[in-house]
């Protein structure tokens, strides 16, 4: 959401991408918005994860694509939401978030340097 009303961000890389096919409160959806972002985007996400479900981030997937928007999606399998939280064992996934760290490093390293 920040980075489709906000232009300064470089980059972005959202984890888990929670409420963005719902409404916050007036307004558009966070996923009506996505023609406004202009900065390349990399997400991650759990297979197992509610929010948003597997369906949604294929629906995501699509729009992003459709509006020829440079992002990348990463889905954990296993992995519900939250699974880089290393303080909860219940949501802990510590394949998922070994494979997603390095990921997201690369990719400030490539659009930040």
């Amino acid at each position: 959401l920040m980075a489709a009303t906000n232009p300064i961000f470089k980059c972005v890389v959202p984890f888990y991408g929670g409420n963005i096919m719902g409404n916050w409160g007036p307004g558009d959806t966070p996923f009506s918005m996505a023609a406004n972002i202009n900065c390349p985007m990399l997400f991650h996400f759990g297979s197992e994860d509610g929010n948003p479900s597997p369906e949604d981030q294929v629906k995501m997937d699509a729009e992003l694509t459709r509006l020829g928007k440079d992002h990348e999606f990463h889905s954990y399998q296993g992995a519900g939401h939250a699974f880089m939280d290393y303080t909860n064992p219940e949501r802990h996934h510590e394949a998922s978030a070994k494979a997603a760290w390095p990921r997201t490093i690369d990719f400030f390293n490539k659009h930040l340097k």
